[in-house]
């Protein structure tokens, strides 16, 4: 909408010989007021979209309950800086800390301790891709909707 050069009200087009505001004659002389077309199409066969590929629900559930632990499902949703914190923790703090613990500290034995601490990883992260498989209208981290 344009406005009067003298006091910066807003115009409609009934305005242009006064300003009903200040009373200023020829209020709109020297604006100009050009329409522009926000509407336009995209042409999804130009080089710009030729590499693009969405990212899909069914490809993050798949990483999150195959290799989730090593923080591949937010890798591939773009959460990077998520991802590595994600890593750090399934395989430093529940696998090798954790795993210590109950080795050393029960009489469940080395291998059961670090095993249990494998499987309770690979079930968080079951449940983490089934969250982001049934939870609607999820983005990735560019914003973009899953498929």
């Amino acid at each position: 909408m344009p406005k009067c050069r003298n006091c910066g009200a807003r115009l409609s087009k009934f305005d242009k010989d006064v300003c009903p505001v200040c009373g200023t004659k020829n209020p709109l002389e020297g604006v100009t007021s050009e329409t522009v077309e926000i509407t336009s199409q995209l042409n999804i066969d130009s080089e710009e979209f030729e590499t693009y590929k969405p990212c899909t629900k069914a490809n993050a559930f798949a990483l999150f309950a195959s290799i989730g632990f090593t923080g591949a499902g937010l890798f591939y949703l773009n959460y990077f800086h998520l991802a590595i914190i994600w890593a750090f923790i399934n395989i430093g703090v529940l696998i090798g800390g954790i795993g210590s613990l109950l080795a050393f500290l029960t009489n469940v034995g080395i291998l059961w301790g670090y095993l249990i601490m494998v499987i309770a990883s690979y079930v968080i992260n079951i449940i983490i891709g089934i969250i982001v498989y049934l939870k609607p209208n999820m983005k990735d981290g560019r914003g973009e909707f899953l498929h």
